[in-house]
Protein backbone atom coordinates (compact mmCIF):
# COMPACT_ATOMS: atom_id res chain seq x y z
CA UNK A 1 0.00 0.00 0.00
CA UNK A 2 0.85 3.78 -0.72
CA UNK A 3 2.12 5.31 2.18
CA UNK A 4 -0.43 7.73 3.51
CA UNK A 5 1.99 10.58 3.73
CA UNK A 6 3.07 10.33 0.26
CA UNK A 7 -0.32 9.76 -1.13
CA UNK A 8 -1.69 13.41 0.77
CA UNK A 9 -2.45 16.29 -1.48
CA UNK A 10 -0.70 19.87 0.18
CA UNK A 11 -4.15 21.06 1.32
CA UNK A 12 -4.49 17.81 2.92
CA UNK A 13 -1.19 17.81 5.17
CA UNK A 14 -2.75 19.85 7.73
CA UNK A 15 -5.20 17.49 8.58
CA UNK A 16 -2.45 14.75 8.71
CA UNK A 17 -0.55 16.91 10.82
CA UNK A 18 -3.81 16.94 13.43
CA UNK A 19 -4.59 13.42 13.08
CA UNK A 20 -0.56 12.02 13.54
CA UNK A 21 1.38 14.98 14.42
CA UNK A 22 1.23 14.73 18.49
CA UNK A 23 2.01 10.85 17.90
CA UNK A 24 5.04 11.33 15.95
CA UNK A 25 6.67 14.22 17.49
CA UNK A 26 5.67 13.38 21.07
CA UNK A 27 7.82 10.09 20.23
CA UNK A 28 10.77 12.13 19.20
CA UNK A 29 10.63 14.23 22.28
CA UNK A 30 10.02 11.27 24.77
CA UNK A 31 13.18 9.12 22.84
CA UNK A 32 15.45 12.39 23.04
CA UNK A 33 14.54 13.22 26.91
CA UNK A 34 14.83 9.33 27.26
CA UNK A 35 18.69 9.39 25.85
CA UNK A 36 19.00 12.34 27.82
CA UNK A 37 17.89 11.06 30.79
CA UNK A 38 19.66 7.94 30.31
CA UNK A 39 23.33 10.35 29.81
CA UNK A 40 22.90 12.13 33.13
CA UNK A 41 21.38 9.56 35.04
CA UNK A 42 23.46 6.84 34.51
CA UNK A 43 27.20 7.55 35.84
CA UNK A 44 25.48 9.03 39.02
CA UNK A 45 23.85 5.61 39.14
CA UNK A 46 26.66 3.10 38.06
CA UNK A 47 29.20 5.10 40.65
CA UNK A 48 27.82 4.01 44.21
CA UNK A 49 27.70 0.73 43.25
CA UNK A 50 31.54 0.21 41.21
CA UNK A 51 32.70 1.71 44.39
CA UNK A 52 31.44 -1.16 46.49
CA UNK A 53 32.47 -3.40 44.56
CA UNK A 54 35.76 -1.77 44.04
CA UNK A 55 36.43 -0.63 47.46
CA UNK A 56 40.17 0.08 47.81
CA UNK A 57 40.75 0.41 44.45
CA UNK A 58 42.64 3.96 42.89
CA UNK A 59 39.85 6.42 41.91
CA UNK A 60 41.55 6.62 38.74
CA UNK A 61 40.51 2.83 38.19
CA UNK A 62 37.10 3.39 39.84
CA UNK A 63 36.47 6.40 37.50
CA UNK A 64 37.58 3.94 34.28
CA UNK A 65 35.24 1.63 35.51
CA UNK A 66 32.46 3.75 35.62
CA UNK A 67 33.06 5.30 32.44
CA UNK A 68 33.32 2.25 30.19
CA UNK A 69 30.29 1.20 32.14
CA UNK A 70 28.28 3.82 31.56
CA UNK A 71 29.25 4.37 27.80
CA UNK A 72 28.11 0.51 27.17
CA UNK A 73 24.68 1.30 28.69
CA UNK A 74 24.14 4.87 26.90
CA UNK A 75 24.81 3.13 23.41
CA UNK A 76 23.02 0.07 24.19
CA UNK A 77 20.09 2.06 25.29
CA UNK A 78 20.35 4.62 21.85
CA UNK A 79 19.59 1.48 19.89
CA UNK A 80 16.89 0.35 22.10
CA UNK A 81 15.25 3.96 21.63
CA UNK A 82 15.99 4.64 17.84
CA UNK A 83 14.48 0.82 17.31
CA UNK A 84 11.09 2.07 19.70
CA UNK A 85 10.90 5.72 17.59
CA UNK A 86 10.87 4.15 14.61
CA UNK A 87 8.27 1.30 14.99
CA UNK A 88 6.42 4.00 16.90
CA UNK A 89 6.33 6.25 14.22
CA UNK A 90 6.18 4.06 11.05
CA UNK A 91 2.19 3.47 11.20
CA UNK A 92 1.67 7.05 11.18
CA UNK A 93 3.39 7.33 7.74
CA UNK A 94 0.98 4.34 6.33
CA UNK A 95 3.61 1.88 6.17
CA UNK A 96 2.12 -1.82 7.58
CA UNK A 97 4.57 -2.59 10.85
CA UNK A 98 3.56 -6.31 10.54
CA UNK A 99 4.87 -6.59 7.30
CA UNK A 100 8.03 -4.83 8.42
CA UNK A 101 7.82 -7.00 11.46
CA UNK A 102 8.06 -9.98 9.38
CA UNK A 103 10.49 -8.66 7.35
CA UNK A 104 12.77 -8.01 9.95
CA UNK A 105 12.03 -11.55 11.30
CA UNK A 106 13.14 -13.09 8.23
CA UNK A 107 16.55 -11.09 8.17
CA UNK A 108 17.12 -11.36 11.37
CA UNK A 109 16.89 -15.32 10.51
CA UNK A 110 19.23 -15.42 7.38
CA UNK A 111 21.83 -12.97 9.21
CA UNK A 112 21.88 -15.42 12.06
CA UNK A 113 23.02 -17.96 10.05
CA UNK A 114 25.70 -15.79 9.16
CA UNK A 115 26.63 -13.65 12.38
CA UNK A 116 27.74 -15.93 14.38
CA UNK A 117 30.67 -13.89 15.15
CA UNK A 118 28.77 -11.20 16.26
CA UNK A 119 26.88 -12.97 18.81
CA UNK A 120 30.65 -14.41 19.86
CA UNK A 121 31.91 -11.10 20.02
CA UNK A 122 28.71 -9.59 22.41
CA UNK A 123 29.12 -12.88 23.91
CA UNK A 124 33.40 -12.04 25.15
CA UNK A 125 31.86 -8.26 25.66
CA UNK A 126 29.76 -8.97 28.53
CA UNK A 127 32.16 -11.08 29.75
CA UNK A 128 34.89 -8.49 29.52
CA UNK A 129 32.68 -6.10 31.10
CA UNK A 130 31.46 -8.19 33.66
CA UNK A 131 34.77 -9.17 34.99
CA UNK A 132 36.28 -6.08 34.83
CA UNK A 133 39.36 -7.39 32.81
CA UNK A 134 39.86 -3.60 31.45
CA UNK A 135 38.25 -0.42 31.22
CA UNK A 136 38.65 3.10 29.12
CA UNK A 137 42.44 4.66 29.88
CA UNK A 138 44.02 1.13 30.74
CA UNK A 139 46.98 0.41 28.69
CA UNK A 140 46.70 -3.35 27.24
CA UNK A 141 47.77 -5.96 25.40
CA UNK A 142 44.71 -8.01 23.44
CA UNK A 143 44.71 -9.88 20.07
CA UNK A 144 48.91 -9.39 20.02
CA UNK A 145 48.09 -5.41 19.70
CA UNK A 146 49.28 -3.18 22.74
CA UNK A 147 47.81 0.08 23.09
CA UNK A 148 45.84 2.65 25.18
CA UNK A 149 41.40 1.52 25.52
CA UNK A 150 39.81 4.36 23.85
CA UNK A 151 36.20 2.72 24.09
CA UNK A 152 34.80 -0.74 24.65
CA UNK A 153 31.21 -1.67 23.48
CA UNK A 154 29.63 -5.23 23.89
CA UNK A 155 31.11 -5.58 19.82
CA UNK A 156 34.79 -4.00 19.82
CA UNK A 157 37.44 -2.60 21.49
CA UNK A 158 39.10 0.27 20.43
CA UNK A 159 42.96 0.27 21.50
CA UNK A 160 45.45 3.31 20.55
CA UNK A 161 49.16 1.91 20.24
CA UNK A 162 52.04 4.24 21.27
CA UNK A 163 52.13 5.39 17.41
CA UNK A 164 48.89 6.93 17.48
CA UNK A 165 47.21 4.02 15.59
CA UNK A 166 44.09 3.07 16.12
CA UNK A 167 42.83 -0.55 16.15
CA UNK A 168 39.53 -1.82 15.75
CA UNK A 169 39.36 -5.48 17.82
CA UNK A 170 36.45 -7.94 17.94
CA UNK A 171 35.94 -8.92 21.07
CA UNK A 172 35.55 -12.24 20.13
CA UNK A 173 39.35 -12.01 19.40
CA UNK A 174 39.95 -11.57 23.42
CA UNK A 175 41.25 -14.63 24.46
CA UNK A 176 44.13 -13.51 27.05
CA UNK A 177 44.07 -10.01 28.17
CA UNK A 178 47.04 -8.17 29.97
CA UNK A 179 46.80 -5.21 31.91
CA UNK A 180 49.63 -3.20 32.58
CA UNK A 181 47.50 -0.16 34.43
CA UNK A 182 46.15 -2.26 37.10
CA UNK A 183 46.91 -2.47 40.97
CA UNK A 184 50.57 -1.53 40.54
CA UNK A 185 53.69 -1.77 38.44
CA UNK A 186 56.86 -2.80 38.03
CA UNK A 187 59.82 -0.52 36.45
CA UNK A 188 62.90 -3.16 35.27
CA UNK A 189 66.08 -1.90 33.92
CA UNK A 190 68.73 -3.52 32.76
CA UNK A 191 72.59 -1.66 32.47
CA UNK A 192 75.55 -2.98 31.14
CA UNK A 193 78.97 -2.49 33.15
CA UNK A 194 82.36 -3.56 32.24
CA UNK A 195 83.02 -7.13 33.52
CA UNK A 196 86.53 -5.85 35.45
CA UNK A 197 83.54 -2.78 37.19
CA UNK A 198 83.79 -3.54 41.11
CA UNK A 199 79.88 -5.00 41.51
CA UNK A 200 79.88 -3.88 45.23
CA UNK A 201 80.21 -0.52 43.70
CA UNK A 202 77.90 -0.84 41.42
CA UNK A 203 75.25 -2.05 43.89
CA UNK A 204 75.84 0.90 46.26
CA UNK A 205 75.50 3.54 43.18
CA UNK A 206 72.28 1.78 41.67
CA UNK A 207 70.78 2.12 45.10
CA UNK A 208 71.62 4.96 45.77
CA UNK A 209 70.15 6.83 42.60
CA UNK A 210 67.02 4.56 42.81
CA UNK A 211 66.69 6.55 46.81
CA UNK A 212 67.21 9.78 45.47
CA UNK A 213 64.56 9.41 42.38
CA UNK A 214 62.04 7.59 44.92
CA UNK A 215 62.51 11.05 47.23
CA UNK A 216 62.33 13.93 44.51
CA UNK A 217 59.36 15.62 44.60
CA UNK A 218 58.56 15.11 40.52
CA UNK A 219 58.91 11.31 40.82
CA UNK A 220 57.71 10.38 44.90
CA UNK A 221 54.14 9.75 44.17
CA UNK A 222 54.47 7.88 41.42
CA UNK A 223 57.29 5.26 43.08
CA UNK A 224 55.63 3.22 45.98
CA UNK A 225 58.99 1.30 46.52
CA UNK A 226 62.36 2.77 45.32
CA UNK A 227 64.21 0.68 42.59
CA UNK A 228 67.31 -1.07 43.91
CA UNK A 229 70.13 -3.37 42.40
CA UNK A 230 68.57 -6.50 42.05
CA UNK A 231 70.90 -9.35 40.31
CA UNK A 232 73.08 -10.02 38.05
CA UNK A 233 70.97 -11.20 35.10
CA UNK A 234 74.39 -12.02 32.30
CA UNK A 235 77.75 -12.14 32.23
CA UNK A 236 79.48 -12.04 28.24
CA UNK A 237 82.83 -11.10 27.25
CA UNK A 238 81.70 -9.03 24.73
CA UNK A 239 78.63 -7.53 26.28
CA UNK A 240 79.74 -7.27 29.63
CA UNK A 241 77.55 -7.69 32.76
CA UNK A 242 73.73 -7.30 32.84
CA UNK A 243 72.52 -5.83 36.03
CA UNK A 244 68.82 -5.64 36.50
CA UNK A 245 67.50 -2.57 38.44
CA UNK A 246 63.94 -3.11 40.14
CA UNK A 247 61.21 -0.80 41.60
CA UNK A 248 56.97 -0.60 42.35
CA UNK A 249 55.64 2.15 41.06
CA UNK A 250 51.67 3.78 40.26
CA UNK A 251 50.29 1.55 37.70
CA UNK A 252 51.09 2.89 34.24
CA UNK A 253 53.77 5.28 35.50
CA UNK A 254 56.65 2.32 34.81
CA UNK A 255 57.36 3.76 31.47
CA UNK A 256 57.92 6.99 32.25
CA UNK A 257 59.88 6.01 35.51
CA UNK A 258 61.95 3.96 33.84
CA UNK A 259 63.14 6.33 31.51
CA UNK A 260 64.06 9.33 34.57
CA UNK A 261 66.04 6.31 35.95
CA UNK A 262 68.33 5.30 33.29
CA UNK A 263 68.83 8.92 32.95
CA UNK A 264 70.57 9.47 36.51
CA UNK A 265 71.84 6.03 36.39
CA UNK A 266 74.20 6.82 33.15
CA UNK A 267 74.46 10.16 35.01
CA UNK A 268 75.93 8.57 38.06
CA UNK A 269 77.78 5.85 37.07
CA UNK A 270 79.70 8.30 34.88
CA UNK A 271 80.60 10.36 37.87
CA UNK A 272 81.55 7.10 39.82
CA UNK A 273 83.96 6.34 36.68
CA UNK A 274 82.17 3.26 36.15
CA UNK A 275 82.48 1.99 32.62
CA UNK A 276 79.97 0.27 30.31
CA UNK A 277 81.41 -2.53 28.34
CA UNK A 278 82.37 0.01 25.47
CA UNK A 279 84.28 2.31 27.33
Amino acid sequence: MMPQLLALDRSDVGTWFNDHGTAVFGTLALALVAAFLIRRVVPHALRPAVVRQMSGRPAEEVDRRVDTLGSVIVHSADVVLVGFALFTILPEFGFDIRAVLAGVSITAISLGLGAQTLVRDAINGLFILSENQYARGDVVTIAGVTGTVEDVTLRRTLLRDFDGVLYTVPNSSVTVAANFTRDYSHVRVTIPIAVTSDLSAVRRVVDETGEALAADPEWRDAITVAPRFLRVDNIDMMGGVAVQVNGKVQPGRQWEVAGALRARLLEALQREGIKTPWG
